[in-house]
């Protein structure tokens, strides 16, 4: 009984880490516009679907090691980041489901802290960014957020 217990408290104890790792379904970011306020200030990231091209959006059958390459544009104290992933399929669908090979979505994160989950394809704003140096990472994670060791880290500069 005692065994039966511990192991049913210890599948509790890794469920519940597993659940909240990545943050809840809310902080899913749609097809556009949520905003995460940081001690004072606000970060708002804008995704905008792109329709009809699938571009960096297929998944592969082969076992190539997924990709992505962003580039970025600064704009003000807006920075527009544009993204392609290769042999990964973004899917806001299957976000928190079981795991699909070649399928999943991204993690952003500005100067170290989570932002926004993504689960489709298209520019991405990020508005009102401080003045100064800032760290820009993307990263792909299944579908369940385990991550992939697959990211793009991009430095920039707000004046």
């Amino acid at each position: 009984m005692k065994k039966t217990w511990v192991y049913g408290a210890a599948t509790l104890v890794v469920l519940g880490a597993l659940t909240t790792a990545c943050g809840s379904k809310d902080e899913v970011i749609p097809s556009v516009a949520t905003g995460t306020k940081d001690a004072g200030t606000m970060t708002t990231v804008q995704v905008k679907t792109e329709t009809g091209t699938g571009t960096g959006t297929k998944a592969s059958t082969t076992s190539a090691k997924p990709a992505i390459d962003a580039s970025y544009k600064v704009d003000g104290k807006n920075v527009t980041i544009t993204y392609q992933t290769s042999n990964f399929k973004l899917s806001e669908e299957d976000m928190n489901k079981a795991n699909v090979l070649g399928e999943g979505h991204l993690h952003l994160y500005v100067d170290g802290k989570q932002k926004a989950m993504i689960g489709k394809t298209g520019p991405l704003t990020l508005t009102n960014l401080t003045t100064g140096a800032h760290e820009i990472k993307l990263e792909l994670q299944q579908n369940d957020h385990k991550e992939i060791n697959v990211e793009k880290i991009l430095n920039i500069v707000v004046k």
